[in-house]
């Protein structure tokens, strides 16, 4: 099972739950209706009200009133980001610097699985806890947190603490976080009905105490009250074994995820056998945990209400001939001495030549029972495996070191990301750039752009793209008035030359899905828009992968190996070369990102299939891409990318 099945089938489990929520609420009115009617029975003047069609219509729409927006405010109050959620926990963010070698595992561990999986690195944060857990937290991959315990960090091998990263990933990557947001929020909806039940209560009484006469409504206050109470302890008890039984699905989900991510069941396995044989097991003491239980990799609960399978079922779903024995991991202290992997390592020679950027050709033509296909790779590259989580590690190995430790601070990180922008053919325009930064950036900024650019010349698009992915997490430090600024400085920046170039253009999409949607309105991430009625822009995308991809070959046998892959019924004229550029280029993307989510893994099919006409991929074929990707929120891991060393030139043109 890959990302975008998984992403349909959290959508059929989230319809189902709506469908469950909308009975509740249903069920809910109904009951409410029904107190009201019995309440007015008792009231000689409000009787004739009772039962009635106009009763109903109020009890209706007040009590979807009350619910909605109490569901509303909670699921507002959630979506602020995981780094607040982790904060509630009592998370560390773990400084990118740290000398700690266990959280420098940590950090390494996290940002191997993100380049893997073509997401933007999370914050991690670390958790004073000696109980292993861990959780993953916010409203969608641009926004999530990482969080670990120290219990996770000291009792597990790399291997384990890997398998559990990537079960935590899992939950990033198939929106699981946003599920349990909103499961929560309709949850506190329904229960705010007791709440409101207990007001009444307490207003009620004060009015009998007030008041001798029967009939000043005290009476009915109470009533209502306790009815309102136990309407709203009802409902809630009924969605919290909804909301328990969804998670313990999810979880399961993610355990095979992780399996399937890393390739080593021993791993995730290993880390719930520790578990179950450490006296703390996977207990959070701080306060609140419990509100968040459902966002943890193991739970302390064991119940109707648990969020989590018990452990010996997740394990033997894992290990199905394991023998119920533990180890005793309160006699493990795992000893471990990881840096980042960085030092004495750089895949750049002195005296290496410097690159076209949008003139690379990224893997060479090899022969067919050998070859991994673009097709093949889109296939697996959001869910990334073993071999794609080396590949990640050996790209982050062969980066300058200066560069990632820039990006992994916040001053730094926008450093990098100017000096990524600058025009480095042209003297005239590099200066017009460097004074737009000097004039708009924070002191030292162009000091420390102009510092770098001579690093990041050589780098190909690659290399760039991971580094805009390490720079994500400095970069959601930044307040909304500092993004502005910087999102301001990016364009202008872009735009000093008075044209866009592919690598520019896809560095945008990039940077504007990684970082701009921190602070922009959160809407949905897929929409339900079927392919067939996309096939005109579509064939925009395959068209500028075909003209601009086959070196010199003819466009349009590349062009239709796409197409069949979306309709092979319908036959659609390759595009011209202008109705390819970047400016349809971006109207095209723009509706697509409304696709659902199998149609958008059918899309990147046929990009592939197209791709893999000529049995070999180029950079501007993997700027087109990666801007796509970007462009209708799906990740895209690096697993067909060399190494730098792999890179030759060829002869090819951008798309303008």
């Amino acid at each position: 099972m890959d990302f975008f099945e998984q992403q349909d089938q959290a959508r059929a489990k989230t319809g189902t739950l709506v469908f469950y929520f909308l009975m509740a609420v249903v069920c809910i009115i109904i009951a409410v209706f029904a107190l009201f009617s019995a309440v007015l029975m008792q009231m000689e003047e409000y009787r004739p009200l009772a039962w009635s069609i106009e009763l109903a219509l109020m009890t209706t729409i007040g009590t979807v009133i009350v619910v909605s927006l109490a569901s509303l405010g909670r699921i507002a109050s959630l979506s602020s980001g995981g780094s607040a959620v982790a904060e509630a926990l009592g998370g560390k963010l773990i400084s990118p610097n740290t000398g700690d070698p266990f959280e420098r595992r940590i950090r390494n561990v996290v940002e191997e699985m993100a380049i893997a999986s073509g997401t933007p690195v999370p914050p991690v944060y670390l958790m004073e806890e000696e109980g292993i857990n861990a959780f993953a937290a916010g409203f969608a991959p641009r926004d999530a947190v990482i969080g670990i315990t120290r219990g996770c960090a000291t009792k597990l091998t790399r291997d384990q603490l890997q398998g559990v990263v990537a079960h935590e990933f899992s939950h990033v990557l198939n929106g699981d976080m946003r599920i349990n947001i909103r499961l929560t929020g309709v949850l506190f909806g329904i229960v705010f009905l007791a709440r409101i039940g207990e007001i009444m209560l307490y207003a009620g009484r004060g009015s009998r105490y007030r008041r001798r006469s029967k009939d000043d409504g005290g009476a009915a206050f109470v009533l209502l009250g306790i009815g309102l109470v136990a309407i709203g302890l009802i409902g809630g008890f009924f969605g919290s074994l909804i909301r328990a039984a969804v998670s313990r699905q999810r979880e399961f989900l993610a355990d095979a995820a992780a399996v399937q991510f890393t390739r080593n069941p021993d791993g995730i396995a290993g880390a719930l056998k520790r578990i179950g044989g450490f006296s703390s097991g996977s207990n959070v003491g701080v306060a609140g945990a419990k509100d968040f239980s459902h966002m943890f990799f193991g739970s302390a609960m064991s119940s109707m209400f648990a969020t989590h399978p018990p452990l010996p079922v997740r394990i033997k779903r894992i290990e199905p001939n394991w023998k119920n024995t533990y180890p005793d991991t309160d006699k493990i202290s795992e000893q471990v001495t990881e840096f980042s992997g960085l030092s004495g390592v750089s895949g750049f020679a002195s005296g290496q030549q410097a690159m076209e950027p949008s003139s690379q050709t990224v893997a060479e033509p090899q022969p067919a029972e050998k070859s991994e296909s673009a097709r093949t790779f889109l296939k697996t590259a959001t869910v990334p495996g073993k071999e794609e989580i080396e590949h990640a590690r050996n790209l982050l190995a062969g980066m300058p070191p200066v560069l990632l430790e820039l990006a992994k601070e916040p001053f730094g990180a926008r450093c990098v990301i100017f000096s990524l922008l600058l025009d480095l053919e042209s003297p005239a325009v590099i200066g017009k750039q460097l004074s737009i930064i000097s004039e708009q950036a924070e002191p030292g900024t162009v000091e420390e752009t102009e510092k770098i650019r001579g690093t990041i010349f050589p780098l190909n698009s690659p290399q760039k793209f991971v580094l805009v992915e390490e720079a994500a997490a400095a970069l959601s430090q930044l307040s909304a008035d500092q993004f502005t600024t910087f999102q301001n400085i990016t364009e202008t920046l872009i735009g000093a030359d008075e044209k866009i170039d592919l690598l520019e253009w896809s560095l945008r999409k990039v940077i504007d899905h990684d970082f701009g949607r921190q602070h922009s309105a959160r809407g949905p991430l897929h929409g339900r828009v079927s392919i067939r009625s996309r096939l005109s822009e579509c064939s925009i995308i395959l068209g500028a992968l075909a003209h601009y991809g086959q070196e010199e070959a003819d466009p349009k046998p590349a062009f239709e190996a796409g197409i069949r892959a979306l309709d092979r019924n319908k036959t659609i004229e390759l595009p011209s070369v202008e109705e390819c550029g970047l400016r349809g280029l971006d109207s095209a993307m723009a509706r697509l990102s409304k696709l659902s989510p199998m149609a958008k893994r059918t899309l990147l099919d046929a990009c592939a299939r197209t791709i893999d006409h000529d049995h070999k991929t180029t950079d501007v074929e993997i700027q087109i891409l990666r801007g796509l990707a970007a462009s209708i929120s799906c990740p895209l891991g690096p697993g067909i990318l060399p190494n730098p060393s792999s890179v030759k030139e060829a002869s090819e043109s951008n798309p303008s």
